[in-house]
């Protein structure tokens, strides 16, 4: 092939597609920022609902530790913990509601946190349980099973 064919084709494709690569970028780079922004966002709000789940769980242990205490003194310990998980560890603005039931043993930790569009509610049950008796009653389920099973545990 002649040289000069080669570089007129050239200039002729490179004439006819010099505005493609603008559209194109025009079109891409706002579809790709969208995505990362949207992707930034969905971390942010599994980050702050894990972070109300575990508060929610450990408060509830922690209550559920004072076995000797009066409901008060549980209600109390239950407020702190959530306070001191949550401190520093929620990423956006958001309203924070506690809801602590507790009834006999039972204790029920609900939090419900709004922010924007967006409700999440997660909860936690412990049962405290006195760890004398919880012992002692194990100990007996476990003399019964060897006086009446072969194998024994």
């Amino acid at each position: 092939m002649d040289e000069t064919y080669v570089r007129k084709v050239n200039k002729l494709i490179l004439k006819n597609h010099n505005g493609n690569y603008t559209i194109e970028a025009a079109i891409i780079i706002p579809i790709t920022l969208f995505l990362i922004l949207a992707m930034i966002s969905l971390s942010f709000s599994l980050y702050n609902r894990c972070s109300m789940e575990r508060a929610a769980a450990v408060s509830a242990l922690r209550g559920s530790e004072e076995i000797f205490s009066d409901n008060a003194a549980r209600y109390n310990k239950i407020s702190q913990t959530i306070d001191e998980v949550l401190c520093f560890n929620l990423l956006s603005e958001s309203e924070m509601n506690k809801n602590i039931k507790i009834k006999g043993n039972s204790m029920v930790v609900i939090l419900e946190a709004k922010e924007k569009n967006n409700t999440f509610t997660t909860y936690s049950g412990k049962k405290a349980i006195n760890p004398v008796l919880w012992i002692r009653t194990f100990r007996k389920m476990k003399g019964m099973v060897k006086k009446n099973d072969a194998g024994g545990i």
